[in-house]
């Protein structure tokens, strides 16, 4: 005996289901490609123009970028043995020791040492105050007069040469190097905290 299909039964056509995951997926994808077209035009505006090049490489120095310093404080019974054993003149001692008197300025100590051993001089401007030194190993210490927080900017003294000027300081928490100057117009932009 044959069997005989149906005759009121015929295969039908049925719709190509649609996955909800490839949906979503198709969906994110059109999103990530928007978030990346969107990005790039918001890069590309904000960037430095050939001409701005220099303005961008000078704000160095600018506040908002000042790399924090915790320092030791000289008590001010201290004060006037610590000015005479630093490179400041007469004239500034006794400013600078007034001031002191009038807790307008704290003395703090900065040591500096030379952090890569290319040696080199560096000037430390502190407000109206300037000392230059010369980088060795072994730390050489600076005072600097500032109030409760005061901006020290480093300069190099002369050209750096290939190697930079890399500096160091001892802090409060320890030994720290600080960013390599490389050319003669370079800023290093401090902000020293007395502690």
């Amino acid at each position: 005996m044959q069997n005989k299909p149906d005759p009121a039964w015929q295969p039908q056509p049925q719709a190509a289901e649609k996955s909800p995951n490839m949906r979503l997926g198709l969906i994110g994808m059109a999103a990530c490609v928007l978030m990346a077209g969107a990005g790039l035009h918001f890069y590309g505006a904000g960037k430095a123009q050939p001409g701005n090049a220099v303005a961008a490489d000078s704000a160095i120095g600018a506040d908002s970028q000042r790399m924090g310093l915790p320092l030791n404080v000289i008590a001010p019974q201290n004060a006037a043995q610590a000015l005479a054993g630093s490179s400041f003149s007469a004239q500034q001692q006794a400013d600078i020791l007034a001031a002191v008197k009038r807790r307008d300025v704290r003395l703090v100590a900065m040591p500096v040492y030379d952090a890569t051993g290319a040696g080199g001089m560096i000037t430390l401007v502190c407000g109206p105050w300037q000392q230059s030194v010369g980088l060795t190993a072994k730390p050489t210490t600076v005072i600097l007069p500032i109030s409760m927080s005061g901006n020290v900017d480093i300069i190099p003294s002369a050209p750096p040469g290939p190697a930079g000027i890399g500096s160091g300081a001892i802090t409060v928490f320890g030994p720290q190097t600080l960013p390599v100057l490389y050319k003669q117009g370079d800023t290093l932009a401090l902000t020293v905290i007395a502690q």
